[in-house]
């Protein structure tokens, strides 16, 4: 493994005083030290920044950028990578914890592989109490057009992020959604790991869990921005992520909506996916129809 590689990792945080201090600590703890930590305070007003000071006054390598009003996650975020200096970049939510070994386990696969732009790894699901009650298996890259949105525990070159620029900050609950798309459908190559790196909390106060309704919407609203980069795409892959937006809107209660992206779908999907369509419409044909003729 290069010991050259400077890692930069992202940690933007609003009111995160009650778990914080477990996500910087997981920082501190790598088995890679050639790193720096760019906390990025959203405006808080509970005792996060303090405890930010505390630990930027403990370790040179964590630096502290603060917003003076609250601007949300992908405003955060932009802030946060436009300082960093790394070779290697990431981000990291508040709440959750990097497993000791996992920046360097990421690293190393990018440093042997030079094919590989952005890599993200399998990772465990916490509750409040940090008691796992879940396992999350990565995914294939292709799966994020037919069902998966985005992984919480990643590495990428600073080729990518030059690449695409910044977090789209109108798609706050699906910037990382959004952004992983574009990694994708901009042919940049990304590697699946299936160790688990990584502890993601599930609590009352965490955004998955405070907005999923939105956070549905703003998938939807991501996907059909990046539909566009979808035109030498196979007519499989089309349909499959027509599919997927009606399943989003399905989840919402939209059925109406629901219905004309499986009918979309539909135009793309021959043989096996065409049956997988049929039965998804036959499944939800009552209170579609009822949503249609629902003036």
């Amino acid at each position: 493994m290069s010991q050259n590689a400077l890692i930069s990792v992202v940690l933007p945080t609003y009111n995160g005083a009650r778990y914080i201090h477990e996500a910087i600590d997981s920082v501190l703890a790598q088995t890679y030290q050639d790193w720096e930590l760019i906390i990025v305070d959203d405006a808080s007003t509970d005792e996060t920044p303090d405890i930010i000071r505390h630990y930027a006054a403990r370790d040179a390598r964590i630096r502290c950028v603060r917003h003076e009003q609250n601007r949300r996650l992908p405003a955060a975020l932009n802030s946060g990578f436009a300082v960093t200096r790394g070779d290697y970049l990431s981000w990291t939510s508040d709440d959750n914890r990097y497993r000791p070994q996992a920046l360097a386990t990421m690293a190393t696969v990018l440093d042997e592989r030079s094919d590989i732009d952005f890599v993200y790894a399998s990772f465990d699901i916490v509750d409040a109490a940090g008691h796992i009650v879940a396992q999350h298996r990565a995914h294939s890259p292709a799966s994020l057009l037919s069902g998966a949105t985005s992984n919480a525990c990643f590495l990428y070159r600073r080729a990518v992020y030059e690449h695409l620029g910044d977090y789209a900050e109108d798609l706050f609950l699906a910037e990382d959604y959004d952004y992983w798309l574009r990694v994708f459908l901009s042919g940049h190559r990304m590697q699946p790991l299936s160790e688990s790196l990584y502890e993601y909390r599930r609590h009352e106060r965490s955004l998955t869990d405070a907005y999923r309704g939105q956070t549905f919407a703003a998938a939807e609203r991501a996907l059909l921005r990046n539909l566009s980069a979808l035109t030498a795409a196979s007519a499989k892959t089309r349909g499959e992520a027509y599919l997927f937006l009606a399943s989003l809107a399905a989840w919402r209660g939209e059925h109406r909506r629901a219905l004309r992206y499986a009918l979309w779908a539909l135009r793309y999907t021959p043989g096996k996916l065409g049956r997988q369509v049929g039965v998804y419409l036959v499944r939800r044909m009552p209170v579609l129809k009822r949503s249609v003729n629902t003036p």
